[in-house]
C-alpha cells in the first residue's frame, strides 16, 4: 500500500507547525522506504489534492484548538470531518472538499484518509520554534502515528 504523510502548518506560527514537525520526525523513521512518502505542506487547501494523487493512503497531521490539553492527539477519518467548513480558516478548503473535487475529475485520491490533529496552545505568535508543551511531544507522536502504519 503507498502511502504519504502530509504534515500541514505554517513554519512562522509556533504551535501551527506542529504538523511539519511531527513529518519531519516520521521522514527519519520512514527513511529508505520505498512505500511511504512525507512531505510537507505550508499552504494546504487545494495543495492537498496534489500531495494526495496517486497514493492508497493518506495521513495528515495538523495542528487544532478545541481546548484540550496542549499536545492532545486526536485522530479523525475523512468521513468524521466532511461537514467542516474552513472558508476563512488560514488553510482554505477543508480536506473533505479537496478530496471529493478529485474525485469527482476522476483522480486517483487514496481510498484511505486519516487526520491526526494535534491540540496546539498557541498558533498566532510569530516564530519558529514550538512551545515547550509541543515541543516535548513530537517523538510520542510521531511514534503513535508510526504505529498505525
Amino acid at each position: 500500500m503507498k502511502t504519504v504523510i502530509v504534515g500541514v502548518g505554517s513554519s512562522v506560527l509556533t504551535d501551527d507547525a506542529v504538523g511539519l514537525f511531527v513529518a519531519r520526525a516520521l521522514a527519519e523513521r520512514f527513511a529508505g522506504r520505498n512505500d511511504i512518502d512525507v512531505v510537507e505542506n505550508e499552504e494546504a487547501g487545494f495543495t492537498l489534492l496534489e500531495d494526495a494523487i496517486g497514493y492508497d493512503r493518506m495521513i495528515v497531521v495538523d495542528s487544532i484548538i478545541t481546548g484540550a490539553a496542549p499536545g492532545t492527539l486526536f485522530r479523525f477519518n475523512l468521513s468524521e470531518l466532511d461537514q467542516t467548513i474552513h472558508a476563512g480558516a488560514p488553510h482554505g478548503l477543508n480536506l473533505a472538499t479537496v478530496i471529493e473535487f478529485g474525485r469527482r475529475q476522476g483522480l486517483a485520491v487514496p481510498g484511505s484518509i486519516v487526520v491526526y490533529a494535534v491540540e496546539a496552545e498557541d498558533t498566532l505568535t510569530l516564530g519558529e520554534e514550538l512551545t515547550p508543551a509541543l515541543a516535548e511531544r513530537i517523538e510520542s507522536i510521531a511514534e503513535e502515528i508510526a504505529s498505525e502504519i
